[in-house]
């Protein structure tokens, strides 16, 4: 048998991954994220392209270590399918409400004067799409390179005018308005640039095994297509961007936006 160490401990998350910072006494793991509410059909399909993914490491010919990616899906718990607006970052006991609340005025400030992110809003001339139309499958590994994920992502066509009308176009805004936020309070803020690439995980393995998990991918996309004989998207998801979560440690989710008017926070 093996044993851990409290240290060895510390550095994991509930799941079992490496924490994105050192865990402290009065530190609250913190995020905001877009809810993904998807169908039982399309969980299952996910779930079966997890599997997919596995079996095409393991067949990997170029990989010698292919059997030490275990490839684990986020269809349930803390970390179950969302779009993520912030990095995971601390914040203090006494911070939280605080957070919130600017958090809530900055959402509705914007909806108030531009009608951005309000898809019922007809004077929003910027995007009026509230869903992610989640088409195409890639990998991202996290900064510190302990994690790569598959995920699910709007497919882009290259076309700005396509672009400025699509879910991912919405979701750039809402980081941008979670950022002003965090610049105020001194948080991280998530590395923003036009062509950030929202996306839904839904499958991961520890370990930097980028160019291990982009094979099995290209190899579960080549077999998908194959089988359908068509030009047919492998992944089919719609996720809708009409409410924002604040998600901390030892809190049930607070919804800090919603297309549906939420009252003032307090003064």
């Amino acid at each position: 048998t093996t044993t851990t160490t409290t240290e060895e401990e510390h550095e994991k998350d509930v799941e079992g991954r490496t924490r994105q910072f050192p865990h402290l006494a009065g530190n609250f793991a913190t995020s905001v994220r877009i809810r993904c509410h998807t169908t039982l059909k399309e969980k299952r399909a996910l779930s079966q392209i997890a599997r997919d993914v596995q079996r095409h490491v393991l067949l990997d010919e170029k990989s010698n270590n292919k059997k030490d990616v275990k490839v684990r899906e986020i269809m349930s718990g803390e970390d179950a399918l969302h779009v993520s607006l912030s990095k995971v970052f601390p914040v203090r006991k006494e911070q939280r409400e605080p957070y919130r609340s600017q958090l809530k005025a900055s959402f509705n400030a914007f909806r108030r004067t531009r009608g951005r992110f309000d898809s019922s809003c007809p004077s929003s001339s910027r995007n009026n799409n509230a869903s992610l139309e989640l088409r195409e499958l890639r990998v991202f590994v996290n900064d510190e390179r302990t994690t790569t994920f598959v995920a699910a992502c709007e497919k882009d066509d290259g076309d700005d005018a396509t672009r400025k009308r699509s879910g991912s176009e919405r979701v750039r805004e809402m980081i941008l308005a979670v950022n002003e936020v965090n610049e105020r309070f001194g948080f991280p803020k998530y590395e923003y640039e036009p062509r950030v690439i929202p996306h839904v995980s839904f499958c991961y393995a520890d370990g930097d095994w980028e160019e291990e998990m982009k094979r099995a991918v290209e190899a579960v996309v080549k077999e998908r297509k194959e089988e359908a004989k068509e030009d047919a998207s492998v992944v089919e998801i719609t996720c809708k961007t009409d409410a924002v979560d604040l998600c901390i440690s030892g809190w049930e989710p607070k919804k800090v936006f919603s297309s549906e008017s939420l009252p003032p926070p307090p003064i």
